[in-house]
């Protein structure tokens, strides 16, 4: 049973400041703890349920945890749910050191950068698909949801522990991309249509803004180049989250 300090602590997480000003976030669900623990990633309390531990996996799962030398912490299933970010919990909530990522650790020139990305789902669904599509990590700039809300967190499905996200400024991120030579890409519906043939050039930094305002005028100014995707019908624009996976499709592949 966690002491009402550990209750507190976990509970406070679900607000940015919080997390910020301790350095951690929360992680629910069985997949999010083995992530953390395949990667070696620090974990720093495990709330878990009977129900959780009652197949062999669960079991194993826990067992991980201790070994590494988790605090793990036995809780009803009210209770966990009282913790967690969600109606269904399913058994588990982690809380775990935010990653200390830096420029440095970006191993590649395929980087995707999100321009005040304010959807968590689609923040968390754009960090996995550029684990998918190849890219070496993913800028969020200001106005972006916040990397490590739960929300966020449980949308990346693991890709977040894996792929380094790192919260910059546009200027920045600029200019560490002119340092290191990197193409510069916007999306924008006012772009020129990428031909269906056409690939981007490999090493590239895709710059992607939300569905409804877009790339900022300021950050359109500085880029190498405006893309669209070539669409037909009546649709005027797509999901900020499918765009950009399409997108990187395109541009990481060549």
């Amino acid at each position: 049973m966690p002491s009402l300090n550990q209750s507190k602590q976990v509970r406070a997480l679900h607000r940015r400041k919080e997390r910020r000003a301790r350095g951690e976030f929360l992680a629910e669900g069985p997949r999010a703890l083995e992530e953390l623990l395949r990667a070696g990633r620090p974990v720093t309390l495990v709330l878990y349920t009977e129900e959780a531990v009652a197949e062999p996996d669960g079991r194993q799962l826990l067992a991980e945890a201790v070994a590494a030398g988790v605090s793990t912490e036995l809780v009803s299933e009210p209770e966990l749910r009282r913790h967690a970010d969600t109606v269904t919990p399913q058994g588990w909530i982690a809380t775990a050191p935010i990653p200390a990522w830096g420029w440095s650790d970006f191993q590649g020139p395929r980087l995707l950068v999100l321009d005040a990305v304010g959807d968590p789902g689609n923040v968390g669904t754009l960090i996995r698909a550029a684990e998918a599509l190849g890219a070496a990590g993913v800028v969020a700039l200001t106005g972006t949801a916040d990397p490590w809300s739960p929300k966020v967190v449980r949308a990346t499905a693991g890709s977040s522990i894996r792929l380094p996200v790192l919260e910059a400024e546009w200027d920045d991120t600029l200019a560490w991309l002119r340092e290191s030579g990197t193409p510069v890409w916007a999306a924008s519906s006012s772009g020129v249509p990428l031909d269906r043939t056409e690939f981007g050039p490999g090493g590239v930094a895709l710059v992607l803004g939300s569905e409804g305002a877009g790339v900022s005028a300021r950050i359109l100014a500085a880029v190498d180049r405006v893309v669209a995707i070539p669409m037909t019908g009546e649709v005027e624009s797509l999901n900020a989250a499918v765009a950009g996976a399409i997108l990187m499709d395109r541009l990481f592949g060549g």
